[in-house]
């Protein structure tokens, strides 16, 4: 098969099969009591169906089987990754405790990273491998909940992580494995119809978590892990699920109430508190993404001095969503008022 052919299908076949099991999960959601119900901690109105990422995790490993990807570490997103998978999805379908959800994440991550082989570390330093797992296994985990997070408004978990895909594959994977993101970035094109506002159907848990455990090994392994110099980087794209991660379990936090205790003071809704729509939202979000992304990517590809400077722009980016958030705070005071 001509590799030209290869490209385009490992993007328009997962685009046609998330596209068909999602349309069919829109009618069978209620039957496999996969229907997200409306609350005060939700932005949506009405009952709607969620299980979308049965879509895309099929649409994903099904062409990544068809199409004969050569990529060794497959495999651990077809086993370790279906893991998550079905934690997500028993969660979806009736709720499980957090200490249980992260604590198979976390023995996930350990497996991920045992698999891999452990983490290329610096020369010099003695047993460097091993004393870089356990940041290994916490950036697995914190990804892994980033993105599920981050799924709080309609198209905006699967819109940035079609464009952190999007980097990824322009920047450093090998040409077997781009062929993985081509895959997924097909995949999230078919659930992202039904997913645009208003959504018809979301991806809960079963999806979300999925994508952050494949962006948290991936980017460990073929991103900045491996290369140092690539840290910065890496954190770039990431950028967006990172911040909302550690922003929102800060204001937790400094309630004194539970970080994994669910409510409406997520970056997206922090937006909204300040007068712009969900779709305004997602759509700002969006942009940062693409924003910081494309920014710390044109300051790597300069010679010599190329990483500092993406460090300086990831660290100038993060100040500045801080000191926003920070001068922006009483106005959203009296709009958001966190779930209790």
């Amino acid at each position: 098969m001509r590799i030209e052919i290869r490209v385009v299908l490992a993007y328009l076949v997962p685009l046609a099969i998330t596209f068909g099991i999602t349309s069919l999960m829109i009618r069978w959601a209620p039957a496999l009591r996969l229907v997200d119900i409306p609350n005060d901690r939700k932005v949506h109105t009405k009952p709607i169906p969620k299980g979308g990422g049965l879509g895309i995790f099929a649409g994903w490993v099904l062409t990544a089987l068809w199409i004969g990807v050569d990529s060794e570490d497959l495999w651990i997103w077809r086993g370790i990754g279906l893991v998550i998978f079905v934690l997500g999805l028993v969660d979806d379908i009736r709720p499980l405790p957090w200490q249980l959800r992260l604590g198979v994440q976390t023995i996930a991550a350990v497996g991920a990273v045992v698999v891999f082989g452990g983490i290329p570390g610096p020369a010099w330093l003695p047993f460097a491998n091993y004393w870089l797992w356990p940041i290994a296994v916490i950036w697995i985990v914190g990804l892994t909940n980033a993105f599920n997070m981050l799924d709080n408004m309609d198209a905006l978990s699967a819109g940035v992580a079609w464009i952190v895909a999007a980097f990824f594959l322009y920047c450093f994977f090998p040409f077997g494995f781009s062929f993985l993101l081509l895959a997924l970035m097909g995949a999230l094109t078919g659930f992202l119809w039904f997913n645009w506002p208003p959504a018809r159907i979301f991806m809960g848990d079963t999806g979300s978590t999925f994508l952050g455990f494949f962006f948290g090994t991936c980017s460990m392994v073929y991103g900045g892990m491996s290369d140092p110099n690539a840290w910065a980087l890496v954190l770039c794209f990431l950028t967006i699920p990172w911040y909302d991660l550690v922003s929102v379990v800060a204001i937790r936090l400094r309630q004194g109430r539970s970080p994994f205790h669910a409510d409406k003071q997520h970056l997206s809704h922090r937006l909204v508190a300040l007068g712009l729509s969900p779709p305004q939202a997602v759509g700002v979000i969006c942009l940062l993404a693409i924003a910081i992304g494309a920014g710390g990517l044109l300051l790597y590809r300069q010679p010599n001095r190329g990483n500092i400077g993406v460090w300086i722009f990831l660290v100038s980016c993060w100040i500045a969503l801080v000191a926003f958030d920070y001068l922006t705070r009483k106005k959203r005071q009296t709009k958001i008022e966190p779930s209790i």
